[in-house]
């Protein structure tokens, strides 16, 4: 098929969100789709490469529109937004997005559309939009990222007509050289933490689990800026290193590392960038699927909707999320058993190459959308120009 994603994230940027869609479109491109991607121009003054910032592969057309940074920004990409739409109109054969507006103009001008939904509408225009989209005749499926997610909209009656197909998010597989292998500790013991450091993500944990073991080195890796900043005059403990930002591309460089890495989330208060919601009933973390690809074994908080895909035991420690005494215990356990380290993160790599790996992503929601797989809408296979 021809499918054009149309998303409301910064190309390139920091956000999970942008790594997410990158990643989908490659590998729905690797399926054989011919895949445009309409996003944001986030690029800095001093340019760069987009597909090699996420170590993605140039299989698709990437199309980065202005969103000027002044009041009014949203509107001006709204409105570029609606003229590619229209341009790909005849061209497409599917619109793909994660972002309600999107969905409403693939609504409006009666284009098939699968959306797929990272949480609930947030407030009264994402709810009228998601109205239009989901009740449009040419509403194809929605994919939900977790069953959590899937039960809370069924809850709140957003659930479409349409199909509602579960597909957690994903990671890269593994790469040969980073196949699990039995491995002295390191001196000292280093305990790996990636991702953003705002509140709900557990750094405050992170933090107390250095104090409590003094002769192991924690390190963060990731946060903008202001964040990073923040901690840093907070007064961490020494053994506590912040290496801030790098591009998902590097992130192997610094799994090598580790001795165990940590996904501390709170019970509640998980929020996004913008902080203005909990996501931890329905969150599907892509930073859980890197750590499940990465060969290092993963102690977790115990959110319910991570064990959905998390097994105690089997691929991952689960510890309770307001008990550093637990998770000092279990870090103590992995760091004393070559054996068991080894066998939760086979475990949890085996996993992820059979279900969770971008290109299983993509197979397991096409092959359950209710359409046909070859094109039958696009008037011309190149596409506008």
């Amino acid at each position: 098929m021809r499918i054009l994603y149309l998303s409301l994230s910064y190309i390139p940027s920091r956000r999970a969100s942008s790594v997410q869609v990158m990643k989908m479109c490659a590998a729905m491109a690797r399926l054989g789709h011919e895949v445009v991607l309409v996003a944001k121009d986030g690029r800095s003054a001093k340019g760069g490469d987009d597909f090699a910032f996420y170590g993605v592969e140039r299989c698709f057309r990437l199309e980065k529109l202005p969103r000027p940074r002044a009041r009014g920004g949203s509107a001006v990409y709204a409105a570029a937004m609606a003229r590619q739409v229209a341009a790909y109109r005849r061209w497409a054969d599917l619109v793909y997005c994660r972002d309600p507006l999107g969905g409403a103009m693939a609504a409006l001008v009666g284009l098939p559309l699968v959306f797929e939904a990272h949480g609930p509408p947030a407030g009264r225009l994402q709810r009228a939009m998601w109205q239009r989209m989901v009740t449009s005749r040419r509403f194809v499926a929605m994919v939900a990222i977790s069953e959590g997610l899937r039960r809370e909209l069924d809850a709140l009656g957003l659930l479409p007509a349409a199909p509602c197909l579960v597909a957690h998010d994903a990671a890269d597989p593994p790469a040969l050289s980073s196949t699990v292998v039995p491995r002295p500790v390191g001196r000292p013991p280093r305990i790996g933490y990636v991702g953003s450091l705002y509140r709900g993500r557990g750094v405050d944990l992170v933090l107390e689990l250095a104090r409590l073991m003094p002769d192991c080195q924690f390190d963060l890796v990731g946060g903008l800026e202001r964040d990073l900043q923040q901690w840093r005059e907070s007064g961490p403990p020494a053994n506590a290193v912040f290496h801030g930002f790098h591009p998902p591309s590097r992130l192997n460089e610094f799994y090598a590392r580790f001795d165990a890495v940590l996904m501390p989330y709170s019970r509640d208060g998980v929020v996004g960038p913008a902080g203005l919601r909990d996501t931890s009933r329905w969150a599907s973390p892509m930073k859980m699927f890197e750590y499940m690809a990465s060969g290092v074994p993963l102690v977790s908080s115990d959110l319910p909707v991570l064990q959905e895909v998390l097994r105690p035991g089997e691929n991952a420690f689960i510890a309770a999320a307001d008990d550093a005494g637990e998770w000092v215990e279990k870090l103590r356990l992995l760091l004393g058993d070559d054996e068991l380290r080894c066998r939760l993160a086979r475990t949890a790599q085996e996993d992820l190459v059979r279900g969770y790996s971008w290109d299983a992503r993509a197979r397991h929601v096409f092959s359950l959308l209710p359409i046909a797989g070859s094109s039958t809408a696009g008037a011309s296979a190149a596409g506008p120009s």
